[in-house]
């Protein structure tokens, strides 16, 4: 036993130095030795641990090829067969008279069993380890086959547009994909079934009339999800599994609604067009004739104001069809490097020059260039400003401001009366209007122009303190960079 343990210990020994056949056979020779030995000592054809000599075979059988656990059979049964047959002859030492106390017979007799016996052990192990590791090999390839399939259904799951739930029936989460994690925001410790306030009962999945798929539409996190829940039953370990299916429907809608408006617009621009035709040169002429009977004619002041008013409610209402106008008319941007500087300097003299009441606190470089269309940025700047004037009763103050980053901010931030916060989100409605000149399209305008430019806008306002107009201008300034 110490000789067996010290050759174990060795054999870490030789895994470091040889390889892995050559301790093997370092081991098989070192086990038949020692067997050898043992069976010697113990009387060889009568000894009872010449069994021992299988265990070098098995193993042989286990790690090396039939022909070489054969050839470790026969070694076994010649060295056997030698010390055997010497003792018998008493050529080398033996103990208890072993010629005496068997025959030649049986002494043949043993060795043809132990010869059998080494045989039929090497090959039909060496047939069965063989099976074994073939089996083994065919098992790993169906595992390896199987992981690879796990991996691309887990691949393909998580690549999908749309996200993917089961759960048990109670609403447990089996598996998801990561589409499904960022519609709804869970965990695997949550319930679907409270997330989505949806409880299964049996009303609902009738699998005798092959109900097993509804659809339910929830509103999550500011985005509209269209849900396909499917009964599947008697999967694997499960009685049923329900399998979620989300789609994100807000891009759909706001693509629709985009379209639905641009069909608004196309119809309102005809519209437009007749009314154009029909008002403007009626308009033009009343206006004109008014004002030559008025410096032809001489009139009481009463007639004259009479007159004044009909020119003026012309000129409002000819500026309403032009604004009218404006607002359906889309035409392609037409963008090139712009001195946003310059263009806010612009507007403000031009401001100024009618209303004298207004302190205009300028917080920007006078460099600061973005890439646009001039033309209509001028306009929403022009529209935002105007709004802030009529804002203001007596003398106020409007800041302009603009912060240069990564992104180019604009902030325009008046004193004015405010707005309420529940008509903050009507200021974009075409024809909505707080104030009593227009016809409530210019914010409308402003709105389409930020869109058509990839840009942001965004309100804020208090009664009595004023509003803050935050417009970015991110895709603008990238694309001046990129120029």
């Amino acid at each position: 036993i110490l000789i067996a343990t010290i050759i174990s210990f060795l054999n870490f020994y030789f895994l470091t130095k040889y390889t892995f056949k050559t301790t093997v056979l370092i081991q098989l020779v070192s086990d038949i030795i020692f067997i050898s030995i043992m069976v010697y000592l113990s009387g060889g054809i009568n000894s009872p641990f010449y069994f021992l000599y299988l265990f070098p075979i098995l193993i042989s059988a286990n790690f090396l090829s039939r022909r070489e656990t054969i050839l470790t059979a026969s070694i076994s049964f010649v060295i056997f067969g030698i010390i055997s047959e010497l003792m018998y002859m008493g050529l080398i030492p033996t103990h208890n008279n072993y010629q005496s106390t068997i025959s030649i017979t049986n002494f043949i007799y043993n060795l043809m069993m132990s010869f059998i016996a080494f045989l039929s052990v090497s090959i039909s192990a060496s047939f069965y380890f063989t099976n074994m590791k073939q089996k083994g090999v065919e098992l790993q390839t169906i595992k390896d086959s199987f992981e690879n399939l796990a991996l691309l259904n887990h691949i393909v799951i998580d690549k999908m547009d749309h996200g993917f739930i089961t759960t048990d029936f109670n609403g447990k989460i089996i598996s998801s994909n990561v589409r499904a994690e960022r519609l709804i925001n869970f965990s695997s410790r949550d319930s679907v079934f409270e997330i989505l306030k949806f409880q299964p009962d049996n009303n609902v999945f009738d699998i005798s009339n092959n109900k097993t798929q509804l659809f339910i539409e929830r509103i999550i996190k500011n985005r509209t999800l269209n849900i396909s829940i499917s009964l599947v039953s008697n999967v694997s370990s499960f009685n049923k599994i329900l399998v979620f299916l989300i789609y994100d429907l807000t891009d759909k809608i706001a693509i629709e609604k985009q379209l639905k408006e641009k069909e608004h617009l196309a119809l309102i621009g005809e519209m437009a067009a007749g009314i154009a035709h029909e008002l403007r040169n009626p308009l033009a002429s009343i206006s004109g004739s008014v004002q030559f009977l008025k410096n032809e004619i001489i009139l009481e002041d009463e007639h004259k104001n009479l007159m004044n008013i009909i020119v003026k409610e012309s000129k409002r209402l000819s500026n309403s069809i032009e604004e009218f106008l404006e607002y359906t008319k889309s035409t392609p941007l037409n963008k090139k490097t712009l001195n946003l500087s310059n263009l806010l300097n612009e507007i403000m003299i031009l401001i100024n020059i009618n209303s004298k009441n207004i302190k205009f606190i300028k917080r920007f470089n006078e460099n600061i260039k973005i890439f646009a269309d001039e033309k209509k940025i001028k306009q929403v700047v022009w529209n935002l400003l105007a709004n802030s004037v009529k804002a203001i009763e007596e003398d106020g103050i409007i800041e302009i401001t603009i912060i240069q980053g990564t992104n180019t901010s604009l902030y325009i931030k008046d004193n004015g009366i405010g707005i309420e916060k529940e008509e903050l989100k009507n200021i974009f409605t075409p024809f909505y209007s707080k104030f009593t000149s227009g016809i409530g399209l210019g914010m409308s305008i402003v709105n389409r122009i930020i869109n058509e430019h990839n840009a942001r806008i965004k309100v804020t306002s208090d009664i009595n303190f004023g509003t803050e107009i935050k417009i970015v201008f991110g895709d603008l300034h990238e694309s001046y960079k990129n120029e």
